[in-house]
Protein backbone atom coordinates (compact mmCIF):
# COMPACT_ATOMS: atom_id res chain seq x y z
CA UNK A 1 0.00 0.00 0.00
CA UNK A 2 1.35 3.42 -0.92
CA UNK A 3 1.98 6.14 1.61
CA UNK A 4 -1.02 8.12 0.37
CA UNK A 5 -3.27 5.09 0.88
CA UNK A 6 -2.01 4.61 4.44
CA UNK A 7 -2.64 8.27 5.19
CA UNK A 8 -6.31 8.20 4.12
CA UNK A 9 -8.04 9.42 7.30
CA UNK A 10 -11.69 8.55 6.70
CA UNK A 11 -14.39 7.57 4.24
CA UNK A 12 -15.53 11.11 3.48
CA UNK A 13 -16.99 11.79 0.06
CA UNK A 14 -15.46 14.21 -2.41
CA UNK A 15 -17.93 16.73 -3.90
CA UNK A 16 -18.13 16.63 -7.67
CA UNK A 17 -17.14 19.74 -9.64
CA UNK A 18 -19.56 21.69 -11.80
CA UNK A 19 -21.25 19.62 -14.45
CA UNK A 20 -21.43 20.48 -18.15
CA UNK A 21 -24.52 22.61 -17.57
CA UNK A 22 -22.70 24.73 -14.98
CA UNK A 23 -24.72 23.60 -11.97
CA UNK A 24 -23.27 21.86 -8.95
CA UNK A 25 -24.34 18.25 -8.60
CA UNK A 26 -26.35 17.28 -5.53
CA UNK A 27 -24.54 13.98 -5.27
CA UNK A 28 -21.00 13.19 -4.21
CA UNK A 29 -18.39 10.77 -5.49
CA UNK A 30 -15.97 8.97 -3.22
CA UNK A 31 -12.55 8.13 -4.63
CA UNK A 32 -11.74 4.51 -3.75
CA UNK A 33 -9.17 1.80 -4.42
CA UNK A 34 -9.26 -1.98 -4.59
CA UNK A 35 -6.72 -4.65 -5.45
CA UNK A 36 -6.80 -6.86 -8.52
CA UNK A 37 -4.16 -9.52 -7.98
CA UNK A 38 -1.08 -7.62 -6.87
CA UNK A 39 -2.10 -4.35 -8.57
CA UNK A 40 -4.11 -1.49 -7.15
CA UNK A 41 -7.01 -0.16 -9.21
CA UNK A 42 -8.67 3.20 -8.61
CA UNK A 43 -12.16 4.45 -9.20
CA UNK A 44 -15.11 6.41 -7.80
CA UNK A 45 -18.04 5.21 -5.75
CA UNK A 46 -21.46 6.87 -5.97
CA UNK A 47 -23.62 5.83 -3.03
CA UNK A 48 -27.21 5.15 -4.11
CA UNK A 49 -30.41 4.29 -2.32
CA UNK A 50 -31.60 1.03 -0.83
CA UNK A 51 -34.01 0.16 -3.64
CA UNK A 52 -31.60 0.74 -6.53
CA UNK A 53 -28.98 -1.51 -8.09
CA UNK A 54 -25.20 -1.54 -7.87
CA UNK A 55 -23.72 -0.74 -11.28
CA UNK A 56 -20.09 -1.51 -12.15
CA UNK A 57 -18.73 0.55 -15.05
CA UNK A 58 -15.45 0.50 -16.99
CA UNK A 59 -14.04 2.25 -20.04
CA UNK A 60 -13.22 0.99 -23.51
CA UNK A 61 -10.04 0.36 -25.49
CA UNK A 62 -7.31 2.63 -24.13
CA UNK A 63 -9.77 4.90 -22.36
CA UNK A 64 -10.14 6.11 -18.79
CA UNK A 65 -12.95 7.03 -16.44
CA UNK A 66 -12.18 10.69 -17.15
CA UNK A 67 -12.85 10.09 -20.83
CA UNK A 68 -16.63 10.34 -20.88
CA UNK A 69 -17.84 7.94 -18.17
CA UNK A 70 -18.55 10.33 -15.30
CA UNK A 71 -21.70 11.74 -16.89
CA UNK A 72 -23.16 8.25 -17.28
CA UNK A 73 -22.27 7.37 -13.70
CA UNK A 74 -24.00 10.51 -12.47
CA UNK A 75 -27.08 9.82 -14.57
CA UNK A 76 -27.49 6.33 -13.13
CA UNK A 77 -26.76 7.58 -9.64
CA UNK A 78 -29.47 10.23 -9.97
CA UNK A 79 -31.86 7.38 -10.76
CA UNK A 80 -31.06 5.90 -7.34
CA UNK A 81 -28.36 3.39 -8.22
CA UNK A 82 -25.01 2.91 -6.51
CA UNK A 83 -22.22 3.09 -9.08
CA UNK A 84 -18.59 2.01 -9.11
CA UNK A 85 -16.65 3.35 -12.10
CA UNK A 86 -12.98 2.44 -12.36
CA UNK A 87 -9.80 2.42 -14.48
CA UNK A 88 -8.25 -0.91 -15.46
CA UNK A 89 -4.68 -1.57 -14.35
CA UNK A 90 -2.07 0.08 -16.62
CA UNK A 91 -4.53 2.87 -17.46
CA UNK A 92 -5.64 6.17 -15.98
CA UNK A 93 -5.23 6.52 -12.23
CA UNK A 94 -4.77 2.80 -11.60
CA UNK A 95 -1.36 1.26 -11.00
CA UNK A 96 0.41 -1.14 -13.30
CA UNK A 97 3.57 -1.07 -15.40
CA UNK A 98 4.18 -0.73 -18.23
CA UNK A 99 1.56 1.89 -18.94
CA UNK A 100 -1.07 1.56 -21.67
CA UNK A 101 -0.81 -2.23 -21.72
CA UNK A 102 -4.09 -3.96 -22.50
CA UNK A 103 -4.61 -7.59 -21.59
CA UNK A 104 -8.00 -9.23 -22.08
CA UNK A 105 -7.67 -11.67 -19.17
CA UNK A 106 -6.17 -8.99 -16.92
CA UNK A 107 -9.03 -6.62 -17.65
CA UNK A 108 -11.56 -9.36 -16.94
CA UNK A 109 -9.78 -9.97 -13.63
CA UNK A 110 -9.91 -6.25 -12.85
CA UNK A 111 -13.61 -6.13 -13.65
CA UNK A 112 -14.20 -9.16 -11.42
CA UNK A 113 -12.28 -7.49 -8.58
CA UNK A 114 -14.40 -4.36 -9.08
CA UNK A 115 -17.57 -6.47 -8.86
CA UNK A 116 -16.46 -8.00 -5.59
CA UNK A 117 -15.60 -4.58 -4.17
CA UNK A 118 -18.98 -3.17 -5.22
CA UNK A 119 -20.86 -6.15 -3.83
CA UNK A 120 -19.01 -5.71 -0.58
CA UNK A 121 -20.26 -2.12 -0.41
CA UNK A 122 -23.84 -3.00 -1.40
CA UNK A 123 -24.35 -6.76 -0.90
CA UNK A 124 -28.15 -6.66 -0.97
CA UNK A 125 -28.53 -4.76 -4.25
CA UNK A 126 -28.96 -6.33 -7.72
CA UNK A 127 -25.75 -6.36 -9.73
CA UNK A 128 -25.61 -4.57 -13.10
CA UNK A 129 -22.61 -4.74 -15.44
CA UNK A 130 -22.10 -1.69 -17.68
CA UNK A 131 -19.74 -1.64 -20.64
CA UNK A 132 -18.91 0.69 -23.48
CA UNK A 133 -17.02 -0.21 -26.66
CA UNK A 134 -14.34 -2.77 -25.70
CA UNK A 135 -15.57 -3.14 -22.11
CA UNK A 136 -18.91 -4.32 -23.52
CA UNK A 137 -17.06 -7.46 -24.57
CA UNK A 138 -16.02 -8.00 -20.96
CA UNK A 139 -19.48 -7.51 -19.46
CA UNK A 140 -21.05 -10.01 -21.87
CA UNK A 141 -18.27 -12.50 -21.15
CA UNK A 142 -18.57 -12.10 -17.39
CA UNK A 143 -22.37 -12.27 -17.47
CA UNK A 144 -22.03 -15.57 -19.33
CA UNK A 145 -19.84 -16.93 -16.52
CA UNK A 146 -21.77 -15.67 -13.51
CA UNK A 147 -25.23 -16.37 -12.15
CA UNK A 148 -25.49 -13.29 -9.93
CA UNK A 149 -25.89 -10.64 -12.66
CA UNK A 150 -29.31 -8.96 -12.74
CA UNK A 151 -28.80 -6.96 -15.96
CA UNK A 152 -26.20 -5.88 -18.51
CA UNK A 153 -25.81 -2.62 -20.43
CA UNK A 154 -23.59 -2.71 -23.55
CA UNK A 155 -23.16 0.67 -25.23
CA UNK A 156 -21.57 1.07 -28.72
CA UNK A 157 -20.40 -2.50 -28.09
CA UNK A 158 -17.41 -4.37 -29.50
CA UNK A 159 -18.85 -7.88 -29.49
CA UNK A 160 -16.85 -9.73 -32.13
CA UNK A 161 -13.12 -9.16 -32.45
CA UNK A 162 -13.02 -11.01 -35.75
CA UNK A 163 -15.57 -8.65 -37.28
CA UNK A 164 -13.69 -5.64 -35.89
CA UNK A 165 -10.41 -6.94 -37.31
CA UNK A 166 -11.98 -7.46 -40.73
CA UNK A 167 -13.33 -3.92 -40.63
CA UNK A 168 -9.85 -2.65 -39.76
CA UNK A 169 -8.40 -4.66 -42.65
CA UNK A 170 -10.95 -3.21 -45.05
CA UNK A 171 -10.45 0.40 -43.93
CA UNK A 172 -6.66 0.38 -43.50
CA UNK A 173 -5.81 -1.90 -46.40
CA UNK A 174 -3.79 -5.12 -46.32
CA UNK A 175 -0.41 -3.36 -46.35
CA UNK A 176 -1.10 -1.25 -43.28
CA UNK A 177 -2.82 -4.17 -41.57
CA UNK A 178 0.22 -6.41 -42.10
CA UNK A 179 2.54 -3.67 -40.82
CA UNK A 180 0.38 -3.39 -37.70
CA UNK A 181 0.64 -7.14 -37.20
CA UNK A 182 4.41 -7.01 -37.57
CA UNK A 183 4.69 -4.17 -35.08
CA UNK A 184 2.53 -6.13 -32.64
CA UNK A 185 4.67 -9.24 -32.96
CA UNK A 186 7.84 -7.21 -32.44
CA UNK A 187 6.34 -5.62 -29.34
CA UNK A 188 5.27 -9.03 -28.05
CA UNK A 189 8.87 -10.19 -28.38
CA UNK A 190 9.99 -7.12 -26.44
CA UNK A 191 7.56 -8.04 -23.68
CA UNK A 192 8.86 -11.61 -23.53
CA UNK A 193 12.35 -10.19 -23.07
CA UNK A 194 11.20 -7.84 -20.33
CA UNK A 195 11.69 -4.73 -22.43
CA UNK A 196 9.47 -1.67 -22.50
CA UNK A 197 6.76 -1.47 -25.17
CA UNK A 198 7.36 0.32 -28.43
CA UNK A 199 4.09 2.20 -28.48
CA UNK A 200 1.73 3.03 -31.30
CA UNK A 201 -0.86 5.80 -31.20
CA UNK A 202 -4.18 4.65 -29.85
CA UNK A 203 -5.95 6.98 -32.29
CA UNK A 204 -4.50 8.45 -35.47
CA UNK A 205 -5.39 9.84 -38.85
CA UNK A 206 -6.64 7.46 -41.57
CA UNK A 207 -3.81 5.51 -43.16
CA UNK A 208 -1.49 5.84 -40.18
CA UNK A 209 -0.24 3.05 -37.93
CA UNK A 210 -2.69 3.48 -35.07
CA UNK A 211 -5.01 1.14 -33.22
CA UNK A 212 -7.96 3.31 -34.22
CA UNK A 213 -7.58 5.08 -37.57
CA UNK A 214 -11.17 5.53 -38.74
CA UNK A 215 -11.88 9.01 -40.13
CA UNK A 216 -13.63 10.12 -36.94
CA UNK A 217 -11.38 8.33 -34.42
CA UNK A 218 -8.78 10.95 -33.54
CA UNK A 219 -11.07 13.98 -33.60
CA UNK A 220 -13.80 12.02 -31.87
CA UNK A 221 -11.63 10.87 -28.98
CA UNK A 222 -10.00 14.26 -28.51
CA UNK A 223 -13.42 15.88 -28.23
CA UNK A 224 -14.22 14.27 -24.87
CA UNK A 225 -11.01 13.08 -23.19
CA UNK A 226 -9.30 15.04 -20.43
CA UNK A 227 -6.04 16.96 -20.73
CA UNK A 228 -4.01 14.04 -19.37
CA UNK A 229 -5.16 11.58 -22.03
CA UNK A 230 -2.33 9.24 -23.06
CA UNK A 231 -2.76 8.59 -26.78
CA UNK A 232 -0.64 5.42 -26.84
CA UNK A 233 -1.12 1.69 -26.67
CA UNK A 234 1.28 -1.24 -26.48
CA UNK A 235 0.65 -2.91 -29.88
CA UNK A 236 1.17 -6.46 -28.57
CA UNK A 237 -2.35 -6.18 -27.17
CA UNK A 238 -3.85 -5.89 -30.66
CA UNK A 239 -2.75 -9.39 -31.68
CA UNK A 240 -5.39 -11.18 -29.61
CA UNK A 241 -8.36 -8.95 -30.37
CA UNK A 242 -9.49 -10.93 -33.39
CA UNK A 243 -9.94 -14.04 -31.25
CA UNK A 244 -12.15 -12.32 -28.66
CA UNK A 245 -15.75 -13.09 -29.64
CA UNK A 246 -18.27 -12.59 -26.80
CA UNK A 247 -21.09 -12.71 -29.37
CA UNK A 248 -20.74 -16.49 -29.24
CA UNK A 249 -21.57 -16.58 -25.50
CA UNK A 250 -25.24 -15.61 -25.81
CA UNK A 251 -26.56 -19.00 -24.68
CA UNK A 252 -24.80 -18.61 -21.33
CA UNK A 253 -26.24 -15.13 -20.61
CA UNK A 254 -29.51 -15.46 -18.67
CA UNK A 255 -30.19 -11.88 -17.57
CA UNK A 256 -31.76 -8.94 -19.46
CA UNK A 257 -29.30 -7.16 -21.76
CA UNK A 258 -29.57 -3.65 -23.22
CA UNK A 259 -27.71 -3.33 -26.53
CA UNK A 260 -27.24 0.27 -27.70
CA UNK A 261 -25.94 0.29 -31.28
CA UNK A 262 -24.59 3.31 -33.15
CA UNK A 263 -25.74 3.05 -36.77
CA UNK A 264 -22.73 5.04 -38.01
CA UNK A 265 -20.18 3.22 -35.86
CA UNK A 266 -16.78 3.26 -37.59
CA UNK A 267 -15.00 1.07 -35.03
CA UNK A 268 -17.35 -1.60 -33.65
CA UNK A 269 -19.43 -3.30 -36.39
CA UNK A 270 -23.11 -3.37 -35.49
CA UNK A 271 -23.97 -6.69 -37.20
CA UNK A 272 -22.68 -8.69 -34.19
CA UNK A 273 -25.03 -6.62 -32.04
CA UNK A 274 -28.01 -7.72 -34.11
CA UNK A 275 -26.77 -11.32 -33.96
CA UNK A 276 -26.41 -11.20 -30.20
CA UNK A 277 -29.87 -9.69 -29.81
CA UNK A 278 -31.36 -12.44 -31.96
CA UNK A 279 -29.57 -15.13 -29.96
CA UNK A 280 -30.65 -13.62 -26.64
CA UNK A 281 -34.26 -13.45 -27.75
CA UNK A 282 -36.60 -12.01 -25.14
CA UNK A 283 -33.64 -11.25 -22.85
CA UNK A 284 -32.42 -8.53 -25.25
CA UNK A 285 -33.54 -4.93 -25.51
CA UNK A 286 -32.12 -3.51 -28.75
CA UNK A 287 -31.84 0.25 -29.29
CA UNK A 288 -30.30 1.92 -32.35
CA UNK A 289 -29.14 5.52 -32.74
CA UNK A 290 -28.20 7.51 -35.83
CA UNK A 291 -24.79 8.52 -34.54
CA UNK A 292 -21.15 7.45 -34.51
CA UNK A 293 -18.97 5.60 -32.04
CA UNK A 294 -17.41 8.67 -30.43
CA UNK A 295 -20.32 11.12 -30.27
CA UNK A 296 -22.15 9.58 -27.35
CA UNK A 297 -20.01 10.65 -24.40
CA UNK A 298 -21.36 14.18 -24.07
CA UNK A 299 -24.24 16.42 -25.03
CA UNK A 300 -27.62 15.33 -26.38
CA UNK A 301 -26.50 11.83 -27.37
CA UNK A 302 -25.24 11.11 -23.88
CA UNK A 303 -28.57 12.26 -22.49
CA UNK A 304 -30.47 10.02 -24.92
CA UNK A 305 -28.35 6.95 -24.14
CA UNK A 306 -28.54 7.58 -20.39
CA UNK A 307 -32.34 8.01 -20.50
CA UNK A 308 -32.70 4.65 -22.23
CA UNK A 309 -30.36 3.03 -19.69
CA UNK A 310 -32.41 4.31 -16.78
CA UNK A 311 -35.66 3.15 -18.38
CA UNK A 312 -34.18 -0.27 -19.15
CA UNK A 313 -32.99 -0.78 -15.58
CA UNK A 314 -36.33 0.29 -14.14
CA UNK A 315 -38.08 -2.37 -16.21
CA UNK A 316 -35.45 -5.10 -15.96
CA UNK A 317 -35.05 -4.85 -12.21
CA UNK A 318 -38.80 -4.75 -11.63
CA UNK A 319 -39.20 -8.00 -13.56
CA UNK A 320 -36.05 -9.69 -12.27
CA UNK A 321 -35.39 -9.77 -8.51
CA UNK A 322 -31.83 -9.49 -7.30
CA UNK A 323 -29.98 -12.81 -7.58
CA UNK A 324 -28.56 -14.09 -4.33
CA UNK A 325 -24.77 -13.88 -4.02
CA UNK A 326 -23.04 -17.04 -5.22
CA UNK A 327 -19.61 -18.57 -5.01
CA UNK A 328 -18.44 -15.76 -7.25
CA UNK A 329 -19.08 -13.24 -4.50
CA UNK A 330 -16.64 -12.91 -1.63
CA UNK A 331 -16.78 -11.42 1.81
CA UNK A 332 -16.84 -7.67 1.95
CA UNK A 333 -13.38 -6.33 1.07
CA UNK A 334 -11.72 -3.77 3.25
CA UNK A 335 -13.01 -0.35 2.26
CA UNK A 336 -10.10 1.77 1.05
CA UNK A 337 -10.85 5.42 0.35
CA UNK A 338 -8.64 7.39 -2.00
CA UNK A 339 -8.14 11.12 -1.68
CA UNK A 340 -7.80 12.04 -5.35
CA UNK A 341 -10.40 14.48 -6.69
CA UNK A 342 -12.82 12.93 -9.18
CA UNK A 343 -12.66 13.90 -12.84
CA UNK A 344 -15.02 16.60 -14.11
CA UNK A 345 -18.28 15.67 -15.77
CA UNK A 346 -18.29 16.83 -19.37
Amino acid sequence: MSESDDASPDNSATPLPLDSAGTRELSCAEAVTFDSGDTRCRGWWFEGVDDGAVVVMAHGLGGTVAGGLVGYAQALHHAGHSVLVFDYRHFGRSDGEPRQLLGIKRQQQDYTAAIEYARGRAPALPLVLWGTSFSSAHVITLAARRDDVAAVIAMNPMLDGRASSLLKLKDAGPGTFLRMTGVGLADLARGCLGRAPRYLPLAGEPGTLAALSAPDALTGILSFVDDDFDNRIAPRALLALGLYRPVTRARQVHCPVLLQLCLRDSVAPIVPGYRLAEALGSRATLKTYDTGHFEIYEGDWRAAFADDQREFLAQALAQSPAPAPTAHATESPQHTPDETDPPPAR
